[in-house]
């Protein structure tokens, strides 16, 4: 019966530390299209195809497009996007009217359509300080550490590598590159 208990135990302790040094080690993992930008204007103006998550909204919040978002413009446009998110006007969102607001974003971004990442304390509502909190604390990852703004041009998200392809993004090999045949035999791609 110890011996059972101590085996048990062990193999939870192994576990546990197992999973944490997996965590430290995995990225954020995006989905194809999150963060692609929608609207062509607001590419051109990014200079950016894609977005880290939630910067879609920040540039939105940038009512002067002097190209940086100041904690000024962050506190209009959390109420702006608070109201513009609560579709019957109750004061409180619920995971629906979450996501349909994440939706009408300028990108795709789930990150702000989790509606448990809004509501810490699980009542399956939002409020406005809920909403607030989540927005400030996602805005602080994004500032610029001399400034405290956030700099739009700061907000570009790398294009995904594409693993496993061979010859690069659209997976064409190289001209001449060998492709095995059946039966052992080679012939070249391009001729």
């Amino acid at each position: 019966m110890i011996r059972s208990i101590t085996l048990a135990a062990l193999s939870a302790a192994c576990l546990t530390v197992s999973a944490h040094a997996q965590a430290e080690e995995d990225e954020l993992v995006r989905l194809p299209g999150q963060g692609e930008l929608r609207d062509d204007v607001l590419r051109q103006r990014t200079q950016a195809d894609r977005l880290k998550p939630g910067a879609g909204l920040f540039i939105t919040f940038d009512s002067d497009s002097n190209g940086r978002i100041s904690q000024a413009e962050i506190d209009a446009g959390i109420p702006a996007a608070f109201e513009q998110a609560d579709n019957n006007d109750d004061g409180y969102l619920t995971a629906l009217e979450q996501q349909d607001w994440a939706r009408s974003l300028p990108t795709r971004d789930d990150s702000l359509a989790n509606p448990f990442r809004f509501d810490p304390n699980l009542d399956r509502r939002v409020d406005l300080d809920e909403f607030t909190l989540v927005i400030n604390n996602l805005g602080l990852d994004y500032a610029d550490e001399a400034s405290g703004d956030i700099i739009i041009a700061d907000l570009k998200a790398p294009r995904p590598a594409r693993e496993g392809r061979a010859g690069g993004r659209d997976g064409a090999r190289p001209a001449g590159q060998d492709r095995p045949r059946q039966g052992g035999e080679s012939r070249s791609v391009r001729q």
